[in-house]
Parts: C-alpha cells; structure tokens; sequence
C-alpha cells in the first residue's frame, strides 16, 4: 500500500513538474539547414492539450495540435516560430529557408513513392563535387530519427544505390548528409494498404511545371476506366489511368485520390476499388539556372554564388539525366536528345534550367537529300548531254545514207567507185602517149 502511494505521489508530481515546464519548439527532420521544397515538422515538446502557434507573432488560427506539418517550405517560411500552451510562451525558433538546393540528390532508382505497407524502394543517392566517402543516409518515420549505414567499400563513388527497410509506417522521409552537415535533398515515401494506389510525387510540384498523376493498380493494367478526384471531387472520368496538370498553379494543391475499375484477364469480371487520398504539395521553384542558345549553348545564374561551376546534363527519350561535364559554355559533339544545365557551388546547387531539345536526325536528313538531289541531277545533265550527243551524230549519218547512190563503169572496164551524180562527176585527164 505504501509502495502503490509513493508511485501516485510521484506521477502527480511528474505532471506538476510537466505542466511547469516552459514549451519548446523542435524540428524533425533535423535539418541543420533548411532548403527550398523540404517538408519540416515542428512539435511543441512540454506540452499537453490545446496549442497555440505563432510565425512571426501573428497567431495561425489553422494550428491547434502539438506538432504542425509545413510541406515544401519556401522563402516566405523564414521567420520566426512560437509555440503556446497552458499561458506559457516558447521562445523563438528561427527557420531561414534558403532558396536553393542542397549539393546531392535523391532519387527513386527503382519502386514508387507509394507503395503497399512492408514495401521496400531503391534509392540512389548522387553528388557530383565529390566522392560519397563520410556520407550516411536518415530516415524519419514513426515521430522519430533513424540512421541508415552504408557500407564504406560503396561510398568510393559519386553515385550510391542502396534499399532500406521494408516500410510499415504511413509516411517516411529518407534523406543522407556528410561529416560536414552537407546533405541531399528529402524524399518522401508513402504506403497504403489498397490494392489501388494514387500515385503523387515523393516531392513537391512546382509551379509552372508540368505534372502527371497516376492511378495504379496492382498486379495488373487492364484498367477501362477510372475517376480522378481532388478534395473529393471528381475532376476526371475516362478510361485513361493518368491525369495531366500542364501548368501547375497554387490551385492544384490538395488531397487527390482515384477509383480505378479493373480486371485480371480478359474474362475476368471486373472490380471497382478506391485509392486513399495523398496530398500534393505545390511550391515555388528554388532559384535557377538559365540556357542560352544565342551562341551555341551556354549557362547562367544571376543570382548564384560567385565561383559557381556550371553542370550540364543530357538524356534521350524515357531515359535519366546524365552528366555531360563542367563547362560554362558546352563544347562537346552534341547526340539527338535534350540539355540542361544547372549552377553548383559547395553547399548548394541551382534548379535544373529550360530544357534545350536537339534533333541530330534532321539536319543530317536534309544534308542527305541535298547531297542525293545533287548527285540524281548531276546524273540527269550527263544522260541528257550524252543522248543529245548521240541523237546528233545519229541525224548526220542518216542525212548521207538518204542521197541516191549511182554505180558508174570505168573506163577501162573495170568497176568504179560510187558517184553521188554523174553530172558533177570530175572528168578523168588522159594519159597522153607518144607514138
């Protein structure tokens, strides 16, 4: 009995203590620095019950849970965060969302960003500047941080491929950084436990850009029809499986979910299933480089870091980028495809530029059809020249054959020559003999 009243008398001293306590903002992931596009979460630690939220000492009327969720921040982010509970204030924390992107890059390799519960992806992690030797990789999920070892004999390179554990959480953000706290951009992963699944991007969507939704199903793609919906209305109903945004503006966020109807065979009868909806998030892109194409192709950034290096990059239809060296201006022999470039400096990169499209084929065709036509004319005047040549002589010959021919007997005889006519025959001079 003694024991069980000390225990009581310790918890309500413990929820005493608690609601003394002063909140305290926190962030997770834990981004030492925080770029354009990353989704952060902010928790007000020591509290309990209703919270109040404050950016920038302006209270935001939408937050009254403990943690608040901001997806693909942007510069109007910066400011500072206050949290309230119980009449206590937190102090400030200050978030500066810088308006690039981090150094590297990752990326899905293989899988979707949504996939069926104890589903697994592969991620490629990617830095152009250096090799990976000292990198690691993270993973929030379940409300908390977990590290992903990577096996030093793989981090020789520039380029990294690994598979994390098979997923059971509703949402999970992997990420990986350096001994230096540089790091790669965030990628989001979702799952569900449908067979039918609204795939949405493991990042935001930018503005301006052009986006494609899928409704996918499992095990199979004999789909003949399927409702796109956005905020639970339907904004298409076709029997195609994609949805295309051309230019994505701030209207185009919210929650989207598709029904897909659906058969294993060609016999099969067919099923009706919902997805579960996921949130598309839309930001503004990070700052960007610029290709020109006055004078061959070359890149810019105005508002880039000085001593910036210029990347270019190129990639054929249903291909990845690849990367085609460092050069302000690109020198190389250029193949079919499309090229972009991007401005990188230690900490940071660009956003990729406009995409510049080149055709090798068509130049080349038309070389081709000119260099034939000359070669087919060329042709035509040498026949021509040779059939004129051979039509004249043809007429000079029948000319002289036409005239009538006479045969004469000589005078002593024998048989003469020809004679065209006798009247303009030359008469023949006597020999003269001496008696």
């Amino acid at each position: 009995m003694g024991m069980t009243y000390l225990f009581l008398i310790l918890a309500v001293f413990s929820v005493v203590v608690k609601s003394q306590l002063k909140p305290q903002v926190s962030m997770a992931p834990t981004f030492k620095q925080v770029y354009s596009g990353d989704t952060i979460i902010l928790s007000c630690d020591n509290s309990t019950g209703k919270v109040k939220w404050f950016f920038n000492t302006t209270e935001d009327q939408n937050q009254a849970n403990k943690t608040w969720s901001i997806g693909a921040v942007s510069a109007k982010n910066s400011g500072s965060y206050q949290c309230e509970n119980n009449g206590q204030k937190s102090d400030n924390f200050i978030i500066t969302v810088l308006e690039y992107l981090p150094p590297a890059t990752l990326s899905l390799k293989s899988g979707e960003p949504v996939i069926n519960i104890d589903g697994s992806v592969v991620l490629e992690l990617l830095v152009e500047e250096k090799s990976l030797f000292g990198w690691c990789c993270w993973v929030y999920k379940g409300g908390k941080v977990h590290r992903i070892k990577l096996k030093k004999s793989l981090t020789t390179n520039q380029v990294l491929t690994f598979q994390p554990y098979k997923l059971k959480d509703n949402i999970a953000i992997y990420w990986c950084s350096d001994e230096t706290n540089l790091r790669s951009t965030p990628l989001t992963i979702k799952t569900s436990d449908r067979i039918v699944l609204m795939m949405i991007l493991p990042g935001p969507a930018l503005l301006g850009e052009k986006l494609n939704l899928r409704c996918v199903v499992l095990g199979t793609d004999r789909i003949s029809r399927t409702i796109f919906y956005k905020d639970k209305q339907t904004i298409k109903d076709s029997s195609s499986s994609s949805y295309v945004i051309d230019n994505v503006t701030e209207s185009d966020q919210g929650k989207y979910s598709c029904q897909a109807t659906y058969t294993r065979s060609d016999k099969g009868k067919p099923n009706t299933v919902n997805s579960t909806q996921q949130e598309l998030i839309v930001s503004a892109p990070p700052m960007k480089a610029v290709l020109s194409e006055s004078a061959g192709l070359s890149c810019s950034c105005s508002s880039c870091p000085n001593g910036a290096f210029y990347h270019w990059y190129y990639k054929q239809p249903d291909h990845q980028w690849l990367s085609k060296g460092t050069h302000k201006s690109y020198t190389d022999v250029m193949s079919a495809g499309s090229y972009a470039c991007r401005a990188v400096w230690k900490n940071g990169r660009s956003a990729l530029s406009n995409i510049h499209y080149y055709d090798v084929d068509t130049p080349e065709i038309n070389v081709l059809l000119i260099t034939i036509g000359v070669i087919i004319l060329g042709a035509v005047l040498v026949i021509g020249a040779i059939f004129m040549y051979c039509k004249r002589r043809t007429g000079e010959e029948a000319i002289y054959q036409d005239m009538p021919l006479m045969t004469v007997k000589s005078q002593d005889g024998g048989d003469g020559g020809t004679r065209s006519s006798t009247k303009n025959m030359v008469p023949r001079e006597r020999e003269s003999t001496t008696p």
